[in-house]
């Protein structure tokens, strides 16, 4: 009897596909595992949905291969990626991709040689393509070659007259690494080998360094005797030794050492550890926990013991963070509990890399995933616990492709999978601890910093009327002190660069990016103006492309510019910086840490990635040198973003028992976002928040939807936004629970070479919300529209 399959390929199309299940492989073909189907003249992954006794189409095709030994997803896991769908607007494949990446499935390509004899009348592109494919050659490969010319359309031509013929061929992705590794031979007589070797001075070493390491990567015996491949393969026919080719695991974090934590649990932490362990081990029951603690409270040891308890009811884990860089110290502290049975998933791992610790986490090898937002998609099975550090941080939403946010995505899976979900912040996000006082999450508090070490004081200071560069003359002097007495200092910038912008005094033109609407960033280091949106880069102009005057000043700051005025200050300091430009090379986050915690740095300057989970005892003084960055972005978080970002950056200060301070530098000393920072009071932060959100009707009170229209030619998208508009408030006739607000442009009007327009969709019910949405988005395909696309962005975490 024939059986057949859905399948939903890995592209951004909707629905799924009936394919028929040779029989040669239906053993093998499962619900959950990856195959390759063919799909158009394509050869593409897809996922095995459902398996049926009945095709959905007449003349199904065959899958061709299956690509997976065990199902990468369950029953529930594939209706939380149909949620994850439907909830973000996307297709199923693409989520489904999530859960391996397609960067890691075969690719197929058209492979073309030339079929017969060609003929002598045949002239210009046709001859020009056929003498190319002598030998053979890609579809991509004539198309850069003849670029600008009508390749498909030539391609086709001469197939249809039998001139040419295509293969289409998979290009793998990544694969086990393999190493040659030399070792003596079983049984071998030593003095035998000994004395036949002793005419061949190479092979008596070579043979000796075996001797004495028992075996070794022939990279290892290249590096510390030269060139012995070819004394090895002597070694080899005579039977003295075997040279093997060996499977070596890529392990990211193998270089990371193992960190205790010290201190026993406080009363506080006690509590939560068991109250999270009794939800624990109450199987098949969703519990989402607040944890709620100061910074410096101990909120890691807490997520080490509810790890700890998972592993031992035989769960495993999955440990969410929202930079890369904090990963290191996440491994740090859990290898030492778990040592070899954790794996680290994130973007900066090489595809090798990453192959290798997904293979690990499908074989089970693992009991705790760490990683970034993508993490939270890998194959592990028996999860029983999910933990989210630094909730709060909007690093966790994802703004391509599939647009969800890692964190509430995380508490829909607990939901689905029925385990325990750990939210950790100092300082929560709104809507997050609106839910738990509302009683959706339950809130654990963590008041007090651990050894009973106080929260260090933090003034905001008023710069209004101060001349000068970025450091005031009140840090200045607490600087000079703070390094007199052998202490660090962290200075924290969320601008990189050196300025934030050029200007020309002569005639006021600021240089901007071509693709998009925002001035370009000055890069002394590099002499470069630079976008950090589209990386369009220009040199630094030495006469204003404007009016042709020399009088171009830089009146911004960035974290280079407060860099290169710390070192002319203070010249003996040893000076660090950590922001994007300084961390691309893989590792250069870590380096930057450790030099840190072991002293060998005085002050660093950085930007958030500095603000959050690092431990540093060794700093008494932060900086924050402008407050009001966050605050002057004309969105609805603002406010929340400025008093997390100095509540964080402070919170690295006072980790030792020197006494410390933390000096904000604003213009804006009397907002409430300072001074409830100033006084810790997160709590009296969040009342005053709620109360201007309740009135412009803003989370945690209503839910939006973006509504974002774009192309390339500014009219056409103007036009359909309004069109879209329209169209939104004729659907919206009779539903007074949700509105729409716009169209307008963004305030990124233009990135990188496409306008912007958007709609803000608002409404009290999530639910109705996305279902709403989702009919504007069908509504605006009708209409046919070219030259312009909508993306959907539901809870957005930026309006801007």
């Amino acid at each position: 009897m024939k059986k057949f399959a859905d399948v939903i390929v890995s592209l951004p199309v909707e629905g799924f596909f009936s394919y028929e299940i040779p029989a040669h492989l239906v053993k093998d073909v499962q619900a959950g595992k990856r195959v390759l189907v063919p799909f158009g003249r394509r050869t593409v992954t897809g996922y095995v949905v459902e398996l049926k006794k009945t095709p959905a189409v007449e003349k199904p095709r065959d899958i061709l291969d299956v690509l997976d030994g065990e199902p990468i997803f369950d029953e529930k896991r594939f209706l939380f990626f149909k949620w994850l769908a439907s909830y973000y607007f996307a297709p199923l494949g693409e989520v489904l991709s999530l859960a391996h990446p397609a960067s890691a499935n075969p690719m197929s390509y058209r492979y073309f040689r030339p079929a017969g004899e060609v003929p002598a009348s045949l002239k210009g592109l046709k001859r020009d393509v056929l003498d190319a494919v002598r030998g053979g050659v890609t579809l991509k490969t004539l198309v850069k070659r003849f670029k600008g010319r009508a390749v498909h359309s030539t391609v086709e031509a001469l197939k249809s007259q039998g001139l040419l013929t295509e293969e289409v061929r998979l290009r793998g992705g990544p694969k086990a690494k393999l190493e040659t590794v030399v070792s003596i031979a079983p049984g071998v007589s030593l003095p035998k080998v000994l004395k036949e070797t002793e005419r061949y001075p190479l092979q008596s070493k070579v043979f000796n360094y075996l001797l004495e390491k028992g075996q070794s990567k022939l990279k290892a015996l290249r590096k510390e005797l030269g060139s012995v491949d070819r004394v090895v393969k002597r070694l080899e026919d005579k039977g003295f030794v075997v040279a093997e080719r060996r499977e070596v695991k890529r392990d990211p974090v193998v270089d990371i050492a193992p960190r205790p934590i010290e201190h026993e649990p406080t009363s506080e932490q006690k509590k939560a550890i068991e109250a999270l362990s009794g939800a624990i081990t109450k199987a098949g029951r969703f519990s989402p926990y607040l944890l709620y603690g100061v910074t410096g409270s101990g909120k890691t040891l807490v997520y080490l013991k509810a790890i700890e308890k998972a592993v031992e009811a035989g769960k495993k884990v999955i440990f969410l963070v929202p930079e890369i860089a904090l990963t290191s110290r996440a491994v740090a502290y859990l290898s030492g509990k778990f040592p070899g049975r954790v794996a680290v998933v994130h973007s900066s791992l090489s595809e090798g890399e990453r192959f290798d610790q997904r293979r690990r986490i499908l074989k089970g090898e693992v009991d705790v995933v760490i990683g970034a937002r993508s993490a939270l998609f890998s194959p592990i099975k028996d999860l029983g616990l999910i933990v989210v550090d630094e909730e709060h941080d909007t690093s966790y939403k994802q703004e391509e492709g599939v647009r969800y946010n890692a964190r509430d995505a995380a508490l829909m899976l607990g939901k689905f999978l029925g385990i325990t979900v750990v939210l950790g912040s100092a300082t929560p996000s709104v809507e997050t601890f609106y839910n738990a006082q509302t009683g959706k999450i339950t809130p654990l508090y963590l008041k007090k910093r651990v050894k009973g070490l106080k929260l260090p004081p933090i003034e905001a200071l008023d710069t209004k009327g101060e001349k000068g560069g970025v450091l005031s003359g009140s840090l200045k002097r607490l600087m000079a002190e703070s390094l007199d007495e052998g202490h660090q200092v962290l200075l924290f910038l969320n601008r990189r660069g050196f300025s934030n912008f050029l200007v020309c005094r002569d005639c006021g033109h600021i240089p901007g990016c071509l693709n998009c609407s925002v001035s370009l960033t000055m890069h002394k280091g590099v002499r470069a103006l630079k976008c950090h949106y589209c990386d369009f880069t220009v040199d630094i102009p030495t006469v204003c492309p404007g009016c042709g005057g020399y009088n171009l000043v830089d009146p911004g700051i960035g974290t280079e510019k407060a860099e290169e005025e710390v070192r002319r200050d203070f010249p003996d300091a040893r000076v660090g910086r950590m922001d994007r430009d300084t961390t691309r090379k893989k590792g250069a986050a870590r380096r930057i840490i450790d030099a840190v915690e072991e002293g060998t740095v005085d002050v660093l300057v950085g930007t958030q990635m500095v603000s959050k989970g690092h431990h540093f005892p060794g700093i008494t003084l932060v900086g924050v040198l402008s407050g009001d960055t966050a605050l002057n972005i004309p969105d609805f978080r603002s406010s929340e973003r400025t008093f997390q970002l100095i509540t964080q950056a402070g919170g690295r200060a006072g980790r030792g028992h020197a006494p410390a301070r933390v000096l904000v530098q604003t213009l804006n000393p009397e907002h409430y976002s300072f001074t409830k920072a100033a006084s810790h009071d997160y709590e009296g932060f969040f009342a005053e928040e709620l109360k201007a959100r309740k009135e412009a009707a803003y989370p945690p009170f209503v839910r939006l939807c973006l509504v974002r229209v774009e192309g390339t030619k500014e009219e056409r998208v103007v036009e359909a936004a309004k069109a879209l508009k329209d169209m939104a408030e004729r659907k919206l006739a009779g539903r007074i629970k949700i509105s729409a607000l716009g169209p307008a442009p963004a305030l990124l009007a233009k990135l990188k070479g496409r306008f912007r327009w958007q709609i803000l969709l608002k409404g009290a019910d999530a639910k109705e919300l996305n279902r709403f949405a989702w009919e504007v988005k069908r509504g605006f395909e009708r209409m046919g529209l070219k030259g312009v696309n909508v993306t959907l962005d539901m809870d957005p975490v930026t309006t801007v």
